[in-house]
């Protein structure tokens, strides 16, 4: 009996045990695929572990949203302006740290190639679709206050 119980105890033990990268990356994405296709937004797989839905705002008229998957990590994200937009002002930026004070949930700042960008980051491990919902329309709400906020100082294209 008593070996038994050991048994079972080193089986649960392996069972609770993380996956490697390898295994947490394919679950992670295929996670993710499944809520997205679950989903009421209309997303369109761009590659393996990307996908795009078209949104509008009130004051963003049109934009994309990116969801993306790398390892347990879901980055969604919304280019609000592109770098040759942006004024490299002391005022301008600090419009944008205010965003950062003032939004829930979201980051607000320059990508690496220079652009304004609204991302949420979220762990794979706990997102449910009621998770991504909140998540998808967060970073959408947000992506529309930060492009009324800063149109005005935006430069014209």
């Amino acid at each position: 009996m008593l070996g038994r119980a050991r048994s079972l105890v080193v089986f649960l033990a392996v069972l609770a045990m993380p996956a490697g990268p390898a295994l947490a990356q394919i679950g992670g994405v295929a996670k993710v695929g499944q809520l997205l296709k679950a989903s009421s937004y209309d997303f369109s797989q761009k590659t393996d572990s990307v996908w795009s839905a078209d949104f509008k705002g009130k004051s963003l008229t049109s934009f994309r949203l990116v969801v993306a998957v790398q390892d347990d990590v879901m980055v969604t994200f919304v280019t609000v302006a592109e770098k040759p937009r942006i004024p490299l002002s002391v005022d301008f930026m600090h419009k944008l740290l205010r965003f950062n004070s003032s939004l829930d949930r979201v980051k607000i700042g320059l990508d690496d190639d220079g652009d304004l960008f609204v991302r949420c980051d979220a762990s794979v491990r706990i997102l449910d679709g009621k998770e991504l919902a909140a998540i998808v329309d967060q970073v959408s709400a947000a992506a529309d206050e930060v492009y009324k906020g800063v149109a005005n100082s935006l430069i014209s294209e």
